[in-house]
């Protein structure tokens, strides 16, 4: 599980890739309730807390 955080206050993407397979990768609320399931590219808004959870395959 992984918590980013965009601190400057600017709208960005990124990329974020393991270095081993992952079976399924899920975009989770701060409560880890999970909201849907996500690739390895994701977008962060100004200040949004986002928490992706991978799964081995």
């Amino acid at each position: 599980m992984v918590r980013l955080y965009e601190s400057p206050g600017r709208a960005g993407a990124g990329h974020l890739g393991p270095g081993l397979p992952v079976g399924r990768a899920e975009v989770s609320a701060l409560l880890e309730r999970r909201l849907h399931e996500s690739d390895s590219a994701f977008g962060l808004r100004p200040f949004q807390i986002l928490t992706r959870s991978s799964r081995p395959e």
